[in-house]
């Protein structure tokens, strides 16, 4: 009973590495600033007193808002034939319709039953039709529970003290776990219709940039930069004389960054020269001549987070003719002599036309040279990123695109449900004057994670078969374990995984709910390593890791008084042997290359690392190209 292809750790692999290897930067003039968290702490403090009681109309809007998410699903469902109506023999389809047309109170048990057919860890539950039902079902059995249940407004007031305090603390000091926390209070006061002025105010303030990249002009140049040296056919009709010949195109393309807050927008400019060599007809005269045509032309890229589209070329040309000769074919002089004035009096408005014709063919060759490369940079653009992202909730809540004559700019936030993302508006970028730059905010990473992979099973062989496809190879550290016994992971529904950027390193944790070895199962445990970032090393990216990998229960304090269980001891004996194949003791970056047309570029040196305050900041600039090469380019 498969639905589609069940790709989310693939999904989260890309964005990972799109993040973390991909090179990115940001620029000054990103909004935000330092969040106003007092503000926020005495306005959750005052909405306290603003709790509303739960009725029967917002159970009928939650009601609605499930059927919709119904229809949308039933809608997917009904494109996959025989698989579909398996599906909704799982989903226990007939019952929740039942439950949902009846005229009586609805069966919570019924209801209850249905929603654990849409547990996360079931391949093709991840897609967004499936995840609208579960978050739908979920809020509708909450409304359900809540009309006249004082309970609710109890954890109300308990949910918006906790809130109070950890929006205090985490104005001096912003946490993973603050943040967290702050989180759920959102989403638990959307789900139960509570304070949404406090709810905006929140996402105002709290939920700024979390990714933010930097590319220069010359690095994005770099791939559409390209000689001319083109020889074609002449055909045209002049003035009644039809023209043919042969021309040569020399020149050379070069880009310019536009200025656009919203769009990233990129001119390719073409300067060149048009040599031929034409014979005219016109009447019983042939006309022989040399033509040399000043080319330039503009081409206009645009790209937002839906895809790229293209502007039709715009050219300019001015045209040159020399005539050699003017002959009759029949040898009449006279008839000769009357050509060559006539030619002088109408070369200007000849020159003219030519130039003119001259534009529309160089356009139109522009636009449709460029017709495939766009085709398939769009579908490569929707199939690898868009699609799979936005079909399983993952795509950033904005993604923004913008350039200027100094820079391309991507900026995204990674949040939504509640989430927050950056408290705060980017650091500086960590070196001046580099070709790629990336700021990332731990946020990101977290809040991906998430949406992800929280309460969800991870199967080895599934992550080395995405590893595989992404890069081509199984990496050593993804390899399966000698005995042959494949590895599973249960993530925990709350910060399955984390990273906390701080104190020149990161500290990443991993929290599995339940871990499976071959047959066996095995309880919760946590696991975590620390890094630093060594910068002995020029150019390069060092990351060393500070003592083994930590292995813990969750909850458990090293030290304290309770101490490891036998069959806690034998599993924190396995995972410190198979995660010691993942966590490494150091990792070395090398520098990048970039693909494609790109790698022309050279390679990319670190110029500057930075891990600090929930941020990390990295900057690569281009190699220096050794007198050799550059001659020879």
């Amino acid at each position: 009973m498969q639905f589609g292809t069940a790709r989310r750790v693939r999904t989260v692999l890309v964005s990972l590495g799109f993040c973390a290897a991909a090179a990115f930067a940001p620029r000054a003039g990103i909004a935000g600033g330092a969040p106003t968290s007092e503000g926020l702490a005495a306005a959750a403090k005052a909405a306290k007193a603003a709790f509303r009681p739960i009725d029967r109309s917002d159970v009928e809007e939650s009601k609605a808002a499930l059927l919709e998410a119904l229809d949308r699903l039933d809608g997917r469902l009904g494109q996959a034939g025989p698989n579909g109506d398996d599906w909704r023999k799982w989903l226990l389809w007939d019952q929740l319709q039942d439950q949902l047309s009846s005229e009586r109170q609805p069966d919570k048990a019924v209801l209850r039953r249905v929603l654990t057919r849409y547990r996360p860890d079931h391949d093709g539950l991840e897609l967004v039709w499936f995840l609208d039902v579960q978050r739908a079902l979920h809020n509708y059995l909450a409304m359900l529970g809540a009309v006249d249940n004082p309970a609710v407004k109890n954890e109300f007031e308990e949910r918006m003290d906790r809130l109070a305090k950890t929006l205090e603390e985490y104005q001096v000091k912003p946490t993973t776990e603050d943040a967290v926390v702050i989180s759920e209070t959102v989403r638990f006061l959307q789900g139960a219709h509570q304070t949404p002025r406090l709810v905006r105010a929140i996402e105002r303030e709290l939920v700024h940039p979390n990714v933010i990249v930097d590319l220069s002009p010359q690095l994005v140049g770099a791939g559409l930069v390209e000689c001319v040296d083109d020889t074609m056919p002449v055909e045209d009709c002049i003035l009644g004389t039809a023209i043919y010949g042969m021309a040569r195109t020399v020149g050379q393309t070069h880009t310019e960054l536009v200025p656009s807050r919203n769009v990233g927008i990129l001119d390719t400019i073409f300067c060149g020269v048009t040599h031929s060599n034409n014979i005219g007809y016109h009447g019983n005269i042939t006309i022989c001549s040399t033509a040399t045509v000043d080319l330039v032309a503009r081409k206009r890229l645009c790209i937002n987070a839906e895809g790229l589209w293209t502007e039709p070329a715009v050219s300019s040309a001015t045209v040159s003719t020399d005539i050699g000769d003017i002959q009759s074919r029949k040898g009449r002089r006279m008839i000769e002599r009357m050509a060559w004035k006539k030619s002088d009096k109408l070369k200007p408005e000849a020159e003219c036309i030519a130039a003119r014709h001259a534009e529309s063919r160089l356009n139109q060759r522009i636009d449709e040279r460029a017709e495939d490369p766009l085709e398939q940079a769009n579908q490569k653009y929707v199939e690898k990123f868009y699609r799979p992202f936005s079909e399983r909730k993952l795509f950033p809540q904005t993604l923004r695109f913008s350039t200027m004559p100094q820079a391309f700019t991507i900026t995204a936030v990674q949040a939504g449900g509640g989430k927050v993302a950056a408290p705060s508006a980017p650091p500086a970028v960590a070196a001046e004057g580099s070709d790629m730059t990336l700021r990332l905010h731990e946020s990101m990473i977290n809040n991906l994670a998430f949406d992800a992979l929280a309460g969800r099973t991870i199967h080895e062989k599934k992550v080395q078969t995405m590893a595989v496809d992404l890069l081509g190879y199984l990496p050593d550290r993804m390899k399966g374990d000698d005995d042959g016994k494949p590895w599973a992971i249960t993530f925990a529904p709350r910060q399955p995984v984390s990273v906390t950027f701080a104190d020149n390193g990161f500290r990443v944790t991993l929290r599995g709910a339940r871990y499976f070895k071959g047959e066996d199962a095995y309880p919760a445990m946590n696991i975590s390593a620390i890094y630093k970032i060594d910068r002995s090393v020029e150019g390069k990216i060092k990351v060393v890791r500070q003592g083994g990998i930590e292995v813990f229960p969750p909850g458990f304090v090293p030290g304290g008084e309770k101490k490891l269980s036998g069959p806690q001891q034998v599993l924190r004996k396995l995972l410190e042997k198979r995660f010691a194949k993942v966590f490494e003791p150091e990792f070395l970056g090398e520098g990048l290359t970039l693909p494609g047309k790109w790698k022309s570029f050279g390679k990319l040196l670190a110029a500057g690392v930075t891990c600090d305050d929930g941020w990390l900041s990295v900057a690569w600039k281009r190699a220096a190209v050794s007198p050799k090469v550059a001659a020879a380019k």
